[in-house]
């Protein structure tokens, strides 16, 4: 099999979907292939920070102008996909307010808006927060769903033309002289290899960007900087929480749905795969936010997890926090003499859509075109019919049926709706897609529920056991660095419910 094409674009994150949507409203050709589902890397294991850019404002001016300008944009284009919480950057006893006067001047400088609170005014908002802040600067921080944001950026792209090949891996660039002409793909489910001809590609792999690189001979200079973060059992705040200091491990708490997650660290590795949570970061970063925040010494943790940041650096630093936060875009015919092959990579959710437009504009002016960029105007299809939490318990109550997901509200019919119009590849998709085993129980209780619709509807393919037992050693990797306490027990019930029901 061949498939032709203008632009190939590597990887299914928040830019290469980005990307897709872009050139896609420009009318130019466009295949995406990806090795897992949407959001397998740093686009799906995130805090869920709408950033204000406030983070930034003193350390890195450039990328939180690009934040603050991008959030803009995203609450008129993407409405549906954000709470907005606002955010507050709280000073406490032993930081004093010598930086806060600072952040004051520096996100004025950067056109972000704050407002001075006083104590008072502070715990009026966030009765939780430690009573003896100082202060607290509010800004236009909130919580975003970047699962939803990336598959309907895709599903718009796929509306208007766009080839999404998801579970396909690259095994080689197809290279003639100095100028690429395509891939060497391989579908990983069916085992199919063929090619994709496409006279521009675009590596959006964010911390794989040098594995697909090194089938070029070529190489950049990248950070692999792990975050870890851990989620509550219930939302402790409604506002996210900043500590009102220079950035460090342990700072930020965000509110999403119904949990907080807190974050996050900061540390570098070598290698791109098979990372964990230490227990060591669990207790550091329970003693970090709790210092803010002080209920989060008692609260119940439901999952670790990490996610590791590609940052873009042109030359060696000792510390990842002082590499901006900021997106590289890499003409490697200008860099490395290979033509129309291109790199995007660092930055961070909240610029994606601007990550995507500059990508798109250079392959036009490679294509001699000049096609302007479309997607800070048109808003995603689903802007029109905002769902939030409020709108999705009224929906609930009013239309009940069958539940799946007792922790989020997942009915069978939308599983159904799901299943109707995809096809079904694997099993982690349908709990991207949906809030499945996003909750409480971390899908102890709902996991089997779904097996049961899929084999009502005659989609079970091959061992459901089989398929269980990968779900549930993927689970245990985040719920092993939290166990104690409650977290401990309710895992003993479900080991149970799983050993003695399903006789795994």
């Amino acid at each position: 099999m061949k498939i032709k094409t203008e632009v190939l674009i590597i990887g299914g994150g928040a830019t290469g979907a980005g990307i897709l949507r872009d050139l896609a409203l420009r009318g130019i050709p466009s295949v995406l292939i990806e090795k897992g589902d949407f959001t397998s890397g740093a686009s799906g294991r995130n805090h869920g920070l709408f950033h204000s850019g406030g983070r930034y404002a003193v350390s890195d001016p450039e990328a939180a102008r690009e934040c603050i300008a991008e959030n803009r944009i995203l609450r008129k284009i993407a409405p549906h996909f954000i709470e907005e919480t606002d955010g507050l950057f709280v000073s406490l006893p032993e930081d004093g307010l010598d930086f806060r006067d600072k952040f004051l001047r520096a996100c004025e400088e950067v056109g972000i808006q704050t407002s001075l609170l006083t104590r008072d005014e502070a715990l009026g908002l966030e009765p939780e927060l430690n009573p003896h802040l100082l202060s607290a600067v509010k800004v236009p921080d909130g919580a975003i769903d970047p699962f939803a944001l990336v598959l309907e950026n895709a599903e718009d792209a796929e509306g208007h033309g766009a080839k999404i090949l998801l579970h396909t891996e690259i095994t080689s660039l197809i290279l003639d002289g100095d100028e690429v002409k395509g891939a060497g793909v391989k579908d990983l489910q069916q085992g199919e290899e063929y090619t994709i001809e496409a006279p521009y590609i675009v590596n959006a792999t964010g911390a794989w960007a040098n594995e697909i690189l090194k089938l070029a001979g070529l190489r950049i200079g990248m950070a692999l900087s792990k975050g870890s973060m851990l989620i509550t059992n219930q939302r402790l705040n409604h506002s996210v929480i900043n500590r009102c200091r220079p950035p460090a491990d342990g700072d930020i708490v965000v509110p999403n749905h119904s949990v907080s997650i807190l974050g996050t660290t900061s540390i570098r590795l070598e290698e791109v795969e098979n990372f964990e949570v230490t227990p060591h970061e669990v207790s550091f970063l329970i003693q970090e936010t709790s210092k803010m925040i002080p209920a989060i010494q008692e609260a119940r943790f439901i999952r670790a997890y990490a996610g590791i940041r590609p940052l873009f650096q042109s030359e060696e630093k000792g510390d990842d926090r002082a590499i901006s936060r900021g997106f590289a875009l890499i003409d490697h015919g200008k860099r490395d003499g290979i033509q129309n092959l291109i790199t995007i990579t660092g930055g961070k959710l909240m610029a994606h859509r601007l990550m995507a437009e500059k990508t798109s504009n250079l392959i036009c002016e490679k294509m001699g075109m000049d096609v302007p960029c479309s997607t800070h105007l048109k808003p995603l299809p689903g802007a029109s019919r905002p769902i939030g939490p409020k709108e999705r318990l009224k929906q609930f109550t009013t239309n009940r049926g069958e539940i799946l997901c007792d922790c989020e509200l997942v009915q069978r019919k939308e599983v159904e709706a799901f299943l109707g119009g995809e096809k079904l590849k694997d099993f982690q998709d349908i709990l991207h897609r949906t809030r499945l085993a996003k909750g409480t129980c971390q899908g102890g209780f709902c996991v089997y529920r779904l097996f049961g619709v899929l084999h009502d509807l005659r989609m079970a393919e091959g061992d459901s056991n089989k398929i269980l037992r990968g779900f549930l050693e993927e689970r245990w990797k985040g719920i092993r660095p939290i166990l104690w306490g409650t977290a401990l027990k309710e895992e003993e019930l479900i080991e149970s419910i799983y050993k003695g029901i399903f006789n795994l």
